[in-house]
């Protein structure tokens, strides 16, 4: 009967330091936060593993697991995370950073896919606007990717390099006048390629 008794006791004893130290997902979320700020990514990824267990169908969880995963360079394992958080909720958020990922893996129109889902998040963001423009020109969309250097400039004008881009490409459509106004423009803001571009096309 003691022998009983005493095993009930262990078995209460072991419950409840489990239930002591069972993590939320939240509290998991917290941790690897903390890690990321110490520069522990690895771990951090490990408690959002932990945390997805947790919670499966949280989309968010699997964003910011991708997220780290990119830092690391894991392009393939971050893709596939931003895949899963996509299927589970269609954020914007979650495309612009798919995106990020298909720039690195020279995915053009992959990337440009993604930015034009994620707009509604990024349509105020110089950023967003320049790289949707450079994809654009390496699709050969050089008016598509004239407009968007302009929001460009319009969002940011100390963005000297979309200057100098929006300028080669205006020349190259046939508008030279101002294709070399924002060539001398990226000049006069020190572009280290400007002054050879306008010698070239403009002279």
């Amino acid at each position: 009967m003691k022998t009983i008794q005493k095993c009930v006791i262990l078995f209460c004893v072991m419950l409840l330091s489990n239930l002591n130290f069972a993590q939320t997902a939240k509290e998991l979320v917290i941790a690897a936060t903390n890690k990321i700020k110490a520069n522990d990514l690895s771990g951090a990824i490990s408690d959002y593993s932990r945390a997805i267990e947790l919670e499966p169908i949280n989309a968010n969880l699997y964003l910011e697991r991708g997220n780290i995963k990119n830092k690391l360079k894991k392009f393939p394992d971050a893709l596939a995370d931003y895949n899963k958080s996509i299927s589970i909720n269609h954020d914007p958020n979650a495309y612009y950073a798919r995106a990020q990922v298909k720039i690195e893996l020279k995915d053009q129109q992959g990337t440009l896919d993604d930015l034009n889902l994620a707009y509604p998040a990024k349509k105020t963001n110089a950023t967003f606007y320049y790289q949707r423009a450079t994809c654009k020109e390496a699709l050969k969309d050089y008016d598509g990717a004239i407009l968007d250097l302009t929001k460009t400039i319009e969002l940011n004008p100390d963005l000297i390099k979309a200057y100098f881009t929006r300028g080669v490409l205006r020349v190259g459509q046939d508008s030279k006048e101002e294709g070399c106004q924002d060539l001398q423009k990226a000049k006069e803001l020190n572009y280290p390629e400007a002054a050879a571009m306008i010698e070239k096309l403009c002279n």
